[in-house]
C-alpha cells in the first residue's frame, strides 16, 4: 500500500481553511498525538542532519514532553499537560505555544555539545511534531472516520491509537539498531535540564518507555492497519524531519515574530494540510 504525503504529496490548504480548523474545542481534545517511536524515529533523523548534538539528551528530550507522574486512574498527571505542553487555559493539544517555549527556554542558550543544549532542543521539535500531527493525521482522521467518531466518540481514537503504537512495535522489532536499542534503553536516566519538569516525572516516563517498547506482548504486528499504515507513518517522519530542519535554519537566521505562538507560522501554507486519504490500508 502506498502514501502520498508532504514530500510524498501535492495537496494543498489556504491558510484561512487551516485557521477555521484550529479551535479550542476542536476534536483534538480527545485525539492522541505523535507516537513515542515517531519521535525517537525523528530524532534519530535529525542526528544525521544536526552533527555535534549528544545523541542519548537529544533521544530523551524528543520524548521528554510526554513526561507526568500519573494519579490513580492515569487520569491526570503532575506535572499536567498544560505545563509540559505550554498549552493556555482552554487550549487543548494542536495549539501548543512551542515558540513560547523557544524564547523562555532554548533561545538563550548557547548551541553548543551540551547535554541540556540536546535535550532542551529535541524538546522543543517534539512541541511542534505534535501540532503537525495534528494538522496532518489528526485532520485527517477526523475526516475519513467521522462515521466511527460519532458512533463511538473516545473509544474511535483508542482504536486508532492500537494501530499507531502496534506501528511503534513492529518497527522496533524490524530495526534492532535504531535509537531506542542503540542510544535509549542503554542510556542512563536524564537531568531534567528544564525548571518546570521534576526529574521524579521525567524519570518515570522515560523507564516506563523504555519497558513499553521492551516486548510487543499479545499484539499482533503483521496485518492490516485500518487507520494508520506504515507508508503514511514513515511519511510522516520524513515530511516532519523536514519541516523541522527548515523551522530549525528559519529560527537561526532570524528571531520569530514576538505575536507568533507556534513554528508552524514559518512554514509555507502549502505545508499545513491534511494528508490525503486513506492514512491506512484499505
Amino acid at each position: 500500500m502506498s502514501f502520498r504525503g508532504g514530500l510524498c504529496r501535492g495537496i494543498s490548504l489556504r491558510r484561512s481553511d487551516l485557521i477555521s480548523r484550529i479551535s479550542p474545542i476542536s476534536f483534538i481534545s480527545r485525539f492522541p498525538l505523535g507516537t513515542w517511536i515517531s519521535h525517537l524515529r525523528l530524532a534519530e533523523n535529525l542526528l544525521g542532519h544536526l552533527p555535534g548534538l549528544d545523541p542519548a539528551a537529544f533521544a530523551y528530550g524528543s520524548l521528554a514532553p510526554d513526561s507526568g507522574l500519573p494519579n490513580a486512574d492515569w487520569s491526570a498527571f503532575d506535572p499536567p499537560k498544560s505545563v509540559t505542553h505550554l498549552l493556555d487555559p482552554g487550549d487543548d493539544e494542536g495549539r501548543i505555544a512551542d515558540l513560547t517555549f523557544y524564547r523562555q527556554y532554548l533561545s538563550g542558550l548557547p548551541a553548543d555539545g551540551s547535554p541540556a543544549y540536546a535535550f532542551r532542543l529535541a524538546y522543543f521539535f517534539h512541541l511542534i511534531c505534535d501540532n503537525l500531527w495534528w494538522v496532518w493525521v489528526g485532520q485527517r482522521a477526523e475526516l475519513d472516520f467521522a462515521p466511527l467518531i460519532a458512533e463511538k466518540g473516545v473509544d474511535a481514537w483508542w482504536a486508532m491509537k492500537k494501530d499507531w503504537y502496534s506501528l511503534d512495535h513492529k518497527y522496533v522489532r524490524d530495526h534492532p539498531g535504531s535509537l531506542y536499542w542503540a542510544v535509549l534503553r542503554p542510556a542512563p536516566l536524564p537531568a531534567a535540564h528544564l525548571p518546570f519538569l521534576p526529574e521524579a516525572a521525567l524519570h518515570h516516563q522515560m523507564q516506563y518507555i523504555k519497558d513499553f517498547y521492551s516486548s510487543p506482548g499479545d499484539r499482533v504486528l503483521d496485518r492490516p492497519y485500518p487507520y494508520l499504515n506504515e507508508a503514511a507513518m514513515s511519511c510522516f517522519v520524513l515530511d516532519a524531519t523536514d519541516a523541522l530542519l527548515q523551522v530549525h535554519a528559519a529560527l537561526a537566521a532570524s528571531p520569530p515574530s514576538a505575536s507568533a505562538r507556534t513554528a508552524l507560522t514559518l512554514l509555507p501554507p502549502s505545508r499545513l494540510a491534511p494528508y490525503p486519504s486513506p492514512l491506512g490500508d484499505a
